[in-house]
């Protein structure tokens, strides 16, 4: 199995590229880079001790063959960067325990070789959660299947000793005019399932393929171009200020009145998309203007739409129509319901009513940090989609 992955390695990394570009071009109404993220928000620090396999010219076992005293300790500590939900980068660092037995050459020939060292590693890699990225983001799943891979260094620290000869060779150490090297580059794989605990804890299971590009790390070379160490791990991780879905709170207004005097008697102002409250300062005039504030009924099943137009945020766009168009506002969490609109040929998904373009531009940008990375601004007038102007703006 391990000749048949190094032999197709490129056909793996090529696979992997394919993976990650396909789902992001294909899904450009939800996957969009224009999310407003802080870089002081949804850092992960993860921790994973288990145990390290060495698979080379030193080793003849499978994976459970190696139980019997081939196994080592292994630990990771990776810190890495949500760029979106769904994708992630990040530095790792990485120990593994060396330690094989070959009692066997390939040609038959009876042998007993034991390798015995440490391995280490430091690796920047890309994280993919694949539930989010296929499936859309939502903050309440439990159970999540991540992958990984990365680039970079290793260094060993390795001996081979020959338990008929009682000869032992080093890494670093010369045979003949060739000196075994002590570090390479390496390419780590690694899939895992992680359990979300709470906003800030998870605790995972998985495994990792390091592949160094080196024939080295066992002092030995005998058929086997590059030398690989599986590890097995169980891990624990911890979210720093995880931003996803949580709603940005804005200063209050509680001193500004929301519209005119009957208004403000008759309808209570309601928070909107997490919003504590809303606020809209009018433009400098020579008299001053009222400032405007979003009042949304509780007891309204769809909001109001104010005089003439209204602004909306489209979440979706699509030929086909939605079975359900009410699951958007449960998968995204969304505090609007979904209104569906049929114009032109497409079946438009939008939430909200809003009575200035910047009370729709702030919505727009909180339902983006739910998960809906394109929601963008529209306007409709009786039903009907139209085109917002400068004018409409103001």
């Amino acid at each position: 199995m391990r000749s048949w992955f190094v032999k197709n390695m490129r056909v793996f990394v090529l696979a992997f590229g394919l993976l990650v570009a396909a789902p992001f071009h294909a899904t450009a109404q939800q996957l969009n880079t224009t999310i407003r993220n802080s870089f002081k928000d949804n850092w992960a620090i993860q921790l994973s001790p288990g145990f390290s396999q060495f698979y080379g010219d030193a080793t003849n076992h499978n994976y459970f063959q190696k139980f019997k005293g081939e196994i080592d300790l292994h630990a990771d500590l990776g810190i890495r960067k949500m760029i979106l939900p769904a994708l992630g980068v990040g530095l790792d660092f990485t120990y593994a325990g060396l330690k094989s037995y070959k009692d066997q050459k390939a040609d038959g020939t009876k042998v007993d070789y034991r390798l015995s060292g440490r391995y280490y590693d430091a690796n920047l890699f890309v994280y993919l959660n694949f539930n989010h990225l296929f499936a859309g983001y939502k903050p309440g799943r439990k159970f999540t299947v991540y992958g990984t891979a990365g680039l970079g260094w290793s260094f060993w620290n390795s001996a081979l000793t020959d338990g008929i000869t009682g000869l032992t060779i080093k890494s670093g150490s010369k045979s003949g005019s060739y000196t075994y090297k002590t570090n390479a580059l390496v390419v780590p794989v690694g899939v895992g399932l992680n359990y979300h605990i709470s906003d800030h804890w998870d605790v995972n299971i998985g495994g990792d393929l390091r592949t160094v590009f080196n024939d080295d790390v066992d002092v030995w070379h005998d058929g086997f171009k590059y030398d690989q160490i599986f590890s097995t791990k169980v891990g624990v991780t911890y979210h720093i200020r995880p931003g996803w879905g949580r709603a940005k709170k804005l200063k209050s207004a509680k001193n500004i009145p929301c519209c005119n005097e009957k208004e403000q008697k008759s309808k209570p102002f309601v928070p909107v998309y997490g919003f504590d409250q809303i606020s809209i300062v009018a433009p400098k005039a020579k008299q001053p203007q009222p400032l405007e504030l979003l009042s949304v009924p509780k007891n309204e099943a769809k909001p109001v739409a104010p005089r003439g137009f209204e602004f909306r945020v489209q979440i979706m766009a699509k030929n086909n129509r939605l079975k359900d168009a009410s699951s958007l506002q449960v998968r995204y969490h969304l505090l609007y319901p979904v209104v569906e609109t049929h114009q032109d040929g497409l079946y438009r998904y939008s939430v909200g009513s809003f009575k200035t373009y910047s009370a729709a531009l702030a919505a727009s940008k909180e339902i983006r940090s739910h998960g809906v990375f394109d929601a963008f601004v529209v306007a409709y007038r009786n039903g009907l989609r139209i085109p917002i102007t400068s004018v409409m703006k103001r």
